[in-house]
């Protein structure tokens, strides 16, 4: 039987998920650039993780390297989601990147890695197709390749994240959460340093509360979805339920976008409304998952 936190983390992480990228979207308009607030993030994730390290551990064998090559995967990810957030709509990339939730499926299923019940294959299905829709429409933002970008950067990331998770998941148990954790972000944070050379613009004004913001609930979350894989074993539940982060952005920019100065909503009513059917869809995959 699934254990309540096993379900509560991934789910109060998808909506942390969703603010954070509202604010990072809006520090990188705001000056910042994408390669300079992906490192601010980054750095962040590292010093947040830091202090896990007294929860205890043990490195010894691979469990070093292995936890290096997982900040290596993640380091890949977080490349690809500042370009797909720069680049593209939260309402469209967020979503998108829920097919990981499939990517984690096949990995795990084909390595043998983790028995796929039905419910999970299921939720797994649903997910994809709610992926379809809520990436429906174009973009009227007048930015020629905001969809291709969303798409291509999105699912490469989700890719990316996706072998993540099926290793942390393999490895991290081993280690246990309190030293695999600080040095896999840690490697993450290291990685940044060759983010450095493309910089450009400031980060000025208010882009400091925006990305300052963003990268502390990024961190949060991340915790909270790397907690739940390691304590409870299932990456692909754990990713099915992190999926209703698609509902949030949606929800979020509709509703109250404005407050970040978002305007993804002005892609039209038709839009917005396939997005959010997609949303439900998302929710039956998440109910049908967790079955």
């Amino acid at each position: 039987m699934v254990k309540g936190p096993a379900l509560l983390m991934p789910l109060v992480s998808a909506f942390l998920y969703a603010v954070a990228a509202l604010c990072l979207k809006r520090g990188t308009e705001r000056g910042g650039g994408a390669w300079r607030v992906g490192f601010v993030c980054n750095v962040v994730q590292a010093l947040g993780f830091a202090p896990c390290w007294f929860l205890g551990g043990d490195l010894s064998g691979n469990g070093f390297w292995h936890a290096v090559a997982c900040g290596a995967c993640f380091f890949c990810g977080q490349v690809l989601t500042f370009l797909a957030l720069s680049r593209g709509d939260v309402s469209l990339t967020t979503p998108v990147m829920g097919s990981k939730v499939l990517f984690v499926a096949l990995i795990a299923g084909l390595s043998g890695g983790e028995r796929l019940g039905g419910g999970v294959w299921g939720g797994a299905i649903l997910t994809t197709l709610a992926t379809v829709l809520l990436g429906g429409g174009h973009s009227g933002n007048g930015r020629p390749g905001v969809v291709a970008a969303s798409f291509g950067f999105g699912f490469s990331a989700a890719l990316a994240f996706a072998v993540t998770d099926v290793l942390v998941q393999w490895w991290a148990p081993a280690v246990g959460f309190g030293h695999f954790a600080p040095v896999m972000f840690g490697t993450v944070g290291a990685l940044s340093v060759f983010l450095v050379p493309f910089f450009n613009g400031g980060l000025g004004g208010l882009a400091w509360g925006w990305v300052g913001a963003g990268a502390s609930l990024l961190t949060i979350q991340a915790a909270g979805v790397a907690y739940a894989i390691i304590a409870y074993g299932s990456a692909t539940l754990t990713n099915v339920l992190y999926n209703s982060r698609g509902i949030w952005s949606v929800v979020l920019v509709w509703a109250v976008g404005h407050w970040f100065s978002n305007r993804e909503n002005e892609v039209g009513r038709g839009v917005m409304v396939r997005r959010l059917a997609g949303a439900l869809l998302l929710l039956s995959a998440i109910v049908v998952a967790t079955r």
